[in-house]
């Protein structure tokens, strides 16, 4: 990922709430407009991976959390 996107994540991050959910709505609005190719089966297979694997992250913080 360019720099310049890391640091809007990391702006974003720092948001509060309210104004996270204007800018990703702002942001889903625009997106829907672009012109994007149908995804592959291997393309869906990898993010899938990922968001398991970021589950598994999430799931296993949560544990150690509460059992300190």
């Amino acid at each position: 990922m360019h720099a310049t996107s890391q640091n809007i994540l990391e702006a974003f991050s720092q948001l509060p709430e309210i104004e996270k959910h204007a800018i990703a709505s702002e942001i889903i609005k625009q997106v829907a407009l672009l012109d994007f190719p149908p995804l592959t089966d291997e393309a869906l297979t990898e993010i899938a991976d990922a968001l398991f694997v970021e589950h598994d992250k999430t799931e296993a913080a949560d544990v150690e959390t509460k059992s300190r």
